[in-house]
């Protein structure tokens, strides 16, 4: 430990801002050589904390993790790791690049909520919306009812046509045990789509705990994005948004960013999506309003941030980004509790 100690130090004091790259190969599989390098790394990370560092290894998954736990991402192959400093080339690059003063005039972003989330927001949707709504996210009124003559009342109170959606800790996939109904215009079509609903996700889910359904205003126009934040090892809360909707996992038209994100980089996210012309008023449509977007994306890269300890993932799509000046609508949400959480449910 002491000599290889030494050595990666010359390299991290030398001047200029070079990366050091260690090639292990295999040798992490050696319970004796792991040992070695853990020691070295854990001091050298403590010794130069600020100087890029990566690994390159195929090493066992224990040891990978031991090494991630310190900071230091580990890449399986030479290409990866070329492609992964590449990528942090960028992520500097897009962290000190700021739009010009006076570019897009935007509100300051509103409260994060609590400080400790309830434990319904890891249960299923509408526990999540809940939250979402309590930190200043933009979620549609809907009204969570356990009966079809309560789906009526919520749905003649907010107006028809409606959507309807099981809900359930259980269920993660709604759309595929026949869990979502859409464009219900009137009482008699609510009423058959709950009887509808409870048998099929009875045929299709029969161990899944029911929580009632959830009622909602449909609604129509606008443009779908997909953001979502997910834990990295090493990074902490990566925050990524795309073009949404049934299409998104299809289209994979993603930009991703170390949370938390400034308005601004959001929309810098936003208009480097390869589809962004559909947002930007493509063929006589109305431009979106991706200023609405990027607030949104900026707050939950926050809300990602300050719940760390709860939260692994969230989910949001479809996120329906309506004409300039009328602001975003997000229309379902899903979250998943930290792995230290005992209770990790999927909305």
């Amino acid at each position: 430990p002491d000599i290889l100690f030494e050595v990666l130090s010359a390299l991290q004091e030398a001047p200029g801002q070079a990366t050091t790259v260690l090639f292990l190969s295999l040798a992490l599989y050696s319970s004796r050589l792991r040992g070695v390098y853990l020691e070295a790394l854990g001091r050298l990370q403590a010794a130069h904390p600020e100087r890029p560092l990566v690994i390159i290894s195929r090493g066992p998954a224990e040891a990978v993790r031991q090494i991630q736990a310190l900071g230091i991402p580990v890449f399986s192959s030479i290409d990866a790791a070329a492609r992964g400093l590449a990528a942090l080339a960028r992520l500097g690059t897009l962290q000190a690049k700021a739009l010009a003063p006076g570019d897009v005039a935007m509100a300051p972003l509103l409260t994060l909520g609590p400080e400790r989330l309830p434990e319904n927001c890891l249960r299923h949707e509408h526990g999540a919306k809940q939250a979402l709504i309590e930190a200043g996210f933009e979620v549609p009124q809907e009204v969570l009812v356990h009966s079809a003559e309560a789906a009526v009342q919520a749905a003649e109170g907010m107006g028809y046509p409606v959507v309807m959606k099981i809900v359930s800790a259980d269920i993660a996939h709604k759309t595929e045990v026949g869990g979502v109904a859409l464009d219900l215009g009137h009482a008699d079509a609510v009423r058959e789509a709950h009887a509808r609903m409870l048998a099929s996700v009875a045929r299709r889910a029969p161990e899944a705990r029911l929580d009632g359904v959830l009622l909602a205003p449909m609604l129509r126009g606008g443009t779908e994005l997909i953001a979502g934040v997910s834990r990295d090892p090493v990074f902490g809360p990566v925050i990524m948004v795309g073009m949404g909707g049934i299409y998104a996992e299809l289209l994979r038209d993603v930009a991703v960013q170390v949370a938390p994100v400034s308005v601004e980089q959001a929309l810098q996210m936003i208009r480097s999506l390869r589809l962004f012309p559909l947002l930007d008023g493509a063929r006589g449509q109305a431009p979106a309003d991706i200023e609405a977007a990027a607030r949104t994306v900026a707050r939950l890269s926050e809300f990602a941030c300050r719940h760390q300890d709860q939260v692994n993932e969230i989910d949001l799509n479809p996120i329906l980004v309506r004409p300039r000046g009328q602001g975003v609508a997000i229309l379902d949400a899903l979250m998943l509790a930290a792995p230290n959480e005992e209770k990790p449910h999927a909305a």
